[in-house]
């Protein structure tokens, strides 16, 4: 059998030369921490996900040593049982994002070392999924008719899904909320996502308004400290609820709530919570009849996870496609999978399909060994 020969750690810190991109009130200085990972036959693992470098890359060489020696020398076909051990070591230490990257890693080498795409070995349930869009853009807009070109956009593009974050203010949004509603009409989904900025009482007002509107998600309203406040709010508005992007929430949390029905769905940053704690919340997920919505705004490669994660995932209905204004660009990754028509397929490729320059990215990447 294969056995893993070698782990390494680094980062791309690709900002230089780059316009300033910001998310909402945060700007990203962000790089990519990567992972890659050689069985002794030559095959190559990659992962990726995006970190503040300087707090990551200090965390990953103090790790990297214990992690390398859960890694090397496993199976190259077990990779749910060396990311596991993987996990272990990494919430002791405090590197959860390295193991993370290691994970996804292992995932890629042993779909590149069988020759089929990672999806089918983290368990196939489709080979398709509709998108919904959003875009960096809107954090700039001043009116509603700015969102409302957006969403014609959005529309004549192909999708027929669109989330948007607005402004955090219950009149303001409630407004932009019926003008783009009145806009692209009644057969295009609609999500709005306030990044937990109401109050209880705006949570209600603008809840009761859009699900007069047909929203389909009403995600992260209130604070995710407030749990009393989504038990409150879950018996007022009729929109389904969608929460715990923050990963604030732990797994027994999730379960209660999506027993009781307080939520509907849960948010999941796959390339932070890695793998091992995706799969249990997936089947928390779905045994509970709640959604699974996997944060798809991540670097090129990360994005090719996302989508391979929500294609094995049951409770997974939507891909969430960013226009991310390039903020995704990685030195030397090409992701594999497609957006056409507002559906998401991947590639053909073994692995998690992306292709790899690999001249190019060790130009960018620093590797710690």
């Amino acid at each position: 059998m294969p056995r893993i020969a070698q782990l390494e750690l680094g980062y791309v810190n690709y900002e230089a030369g780059r316009a300033e991109v910001r998310w909402g009130a945060h700007r990203f200085r962000h790089g990519a921490l990567v992972a890659r990972v050689r069985s002794a036959d030559g095959a190559t693992g990659l992962g990726l996900a995006w970190a503040h470098i300087d707090d990551e890359a200090s965390f990953a060489r103090a790790a990297r040593s214990a992690l390398a020696a859960t890694v090397v020398g496993a199976d190259a076909l077990t990779p749910h049982e060396t990311g596991r051990l993987c996990q272990g070591h990494a919430y002791a230490a405090g590197v959860v994002r390295a193991a993370s990257v290691i994970e996804m890693a292992l995932w890629d080498l042993a779909g590149r070392h069988l020759d089929v795409p990672a999806y089918q070995l983290l368990g196939c349930r489709r080979r398709s999924l509709p998108a919904y869009v959003i875009s960096a853009e809107e954090f700039a807009f001043r009116s509603p008719s700015q969102f409302v070109e957006l969403a014609q956009r959005y529309v004549a593009a192909g999708f027929h899904a669109c989330k948007f974050h607005l402004w955090g203010e219950a009149a303001r949004d409630i407004a932009a909320c019926r003008a783009i509603r009145e806009a692209v009409g009644d057969d295009v989904a609609l999500m709005l996502d306030p990044a937990s900025r109401y109050g209880r009482d705006d949570a209600l007002r603008v809840g009761r308004a859009i699900a007069e509107l047909g929203f389909v998600r009403y995600e992260d309203p209130l604070s995710p400290l407030d749990a009393a406040g989504y038990r409150w709010l879950a018996e007022r508005v009729a929109v389904p609820l969608v929460v715990n992007e923050s990963l604030r929430w732990g797994i027994e949390e999730c379960t209660a709530a999506a027993r009781m029905g307080l939520v509907q769905g849960f948010r999941l940053e796959i390339g932070r919570a890695g793998i091992v704690h995706g799969r249990a919340l997936a089947a928390v997920a779905e045994a509970n009849g709640a959604e699974l919505d996997i944060a798809s705004l991540a670097p090129r490669g990360g994005l090719d996870l996302c989508l391979h994660f929500g294609l094995s995932a049951g409770a997974t209905r939507w891909f969430e496609h960013h226009e991310a204004l390039g903020l995704e660009e990685v030195p030397g990754i090409a992701s594999g999978f497609s957006v056409n028509d507002g559906v998401a397929r991947p590639g053909a490729g073994p692995g998690f399909g992306f292709a790899v320059d690999w001249k190019e990215l060790d130009r960018h990447c620093t590797w710690i060994g």
